[in-house]
């Protein structure tokens, strides 16, 4: 097996079963419009696969049609883009738009697991089926973007206080009347100190954390931090928290 060879703006798309050297593929029909209409790739042309094995797959393809697509895996390389501690993030439901960016961003920045969560000043309290199957494409989509190389795990939806008692680790809750503590104290000196090797970080819905929830995370061993002076959209709360820890933990 090669080493981490691969070069960064090559195509890659998600496949979702395992993969050998010389194996003969059949694409499902849902690549068919991206490598034939919008790529406009033909035979001998080829494409990267992963399927969350931290491996990347070089496919030649063999046959490129506007109703098949085929082709042979012809080399592996291994690789690794995810990091080392483990990030569960616990986002209270907030309406469509917002918590599609988060799942993205969140995606993007290298979260393990995504936990939707119902709090108290939740106005949204349940996920459809059809709501949760968009959610794990944009997963997928931004996975192949951001060179992932395993597939943030969605989670069934999940209620505050069994959120705070079931997650693990450094146990992170943000919390916009905090003033005694800032999110940037967690700094790689503190992570390195702590040999945290996971973190969870709970972000509330629109209207914020009602007080029992409050006291309740800080009677489990939670850290309250501010995320700064100013009143933060929830989008913007997930993104910056994560990416701060993300930033301390390269």
């Amino acid at each position: 097996m090669k080493q981490n060879k691969f070069i960064y703006n090559q195509l890659r798309f998600f496949y979702h079963k395992e993969l050998i050297i010389g194996e003969k593929i059949k694409f499902p029909s849902h690549f068919i419009h991206q490598i034939f209409r919008v790529l406009k790739k033909r035979s001998g042309d080829y494409i990267f696969l992963f399927n969350g094995d931290k491996k990347e797959y070089k496919v030649v393809l063999t046959n490129v049609s506007k109703s098949e697509i085929s082709g042979v895996v012809d080399e592996v390389f291994e690789y690794d883009g995810e990091l080392n501690t483990n990030i569960h993030l616990y986002q209270s439901l907030v309406e469509s738009s917002r918590m599609e960016l988060i799942i993205q961003k969140a995606t993007e920045l290298g979260v393990k697991n995504f936990f939707p969560v119902i709090s108290e000043k939740c106005k949204i309290k349940s996920v459809s089926s059809t709501k949760k199957e968009r959610w794990n494409n944009i997963i997928l989509e931004s996975s192949e973007q951001s060179f992932r190389s395993e597939i943030m795990v969605l989670e069934n939806l999940i209620d505050f206080e069994t959120a705070c008692l079931n997650s693990k680790g450094l146990k992170i809750f943000c919390n916009e009347f905090e003033s005694n503590y800032h999110l940037n104290k967690i700094d790689k000196a503190y992570l390195n100190q702590h040999k945290v090797s996971d973190i969870s970080i709970f972000i509330g819905p629109v209207s914020g954390y009602h007080d029992t929830e409050i006291l309740f995370a800080k009677q489990n061993d939670f850290i309250s931090v501010s995320l700064g002076s100013r009143v933060l959209r929830t989008e913007t709360a997930a993104i910056v928290s994560v990416g701060n820890i993300v930033n301390q933990l390269s």
